[in-house]
């Protein structure tokens, strides 16, 4: 996953950055799943210092991060880790990890997610289109349950330690999201793909 600054500009040319101006984030996908034939998705990332992403797992899909500026933080299958920019961490299927972007600057990072997952892809962009809208706390949590539910269940993100005993519940949630066709309503309304 070593791309030059000048191929990744080139990437970023023409595509939709989505912003979480709360939270501080902005996401540009460079490359999708329906671009790569499935084999990967590689997303353009910058997070303001302090954001945090929970304890959570994936089944589907390894993430590979490769920093590009900043200092990422976190932990990876039990084990502290610290990423600087030039460096990559691998998390592979099923392996707990959560992060936090540590130090003053803003992070800049390349997240690459190995097969692609569209259901990651799509609900990413639609979290972050719901922010904008306000319908998410200042971390980023949709407000309404069956909205968080659909999001964790159709991103294959799984959450860690305590909150894995949620797992049936946000199931549920989703599937009776879904009956009501409130997944249809957030898609139509905040999914709006480059």
């Amino acid at each position: 996953m070593k791309w030059t600054a000048d191929q990744i500009a080139e990437m970023r040319t023409g595509r939709s950055t989505y912003r979480d101006t709360g939270q501080g984030t902005a996401l540009t996908w460079l490359r999708t799943g329906q671009e790569t034939g499935g084999e990967y998705s590689l997303l353009y990332a910058e997070y303001e210092p302090g954001i945090e992403v929970f304890p959570h797992y994936h089944t589907l899909y390894s993430e590979s991060i490769h920093m590009l500026e900043g200092t990422l933080t976190g932990r990876v299958g039990g084990r502290d880790v610290r990423v600087e920019a030039g460096e990559d961490v691998l998390v592979p299927p099923k392996v707990v990890h959560q992060w936090l972007s540590a130090g003053s600057r803003t992070l800049q990072f390349l997240l690459e997610v190995r097969p692609a997952h569209p259901g990651f892809e799509k609900w990413l962009v639609t979290l972050q289109n719901m922010a904008t809208a306000g319908l998410t706390h200042p971390d980023g949590r949709p407000k309404n349950l069956f909205h968080g539910a659909l999001i964790l269940v159709e991103s294959d993100i799984h959450p860690a330690g305590r909150s894995r005993l949620m797992a049936p519940l946000l199931t549920l949630l989703a599937r009776q999201a879904r009956r009501k066709g409130i997944d249809r309503q957030l898609l139509d309304r905040y999914y709006r793909p480059s």
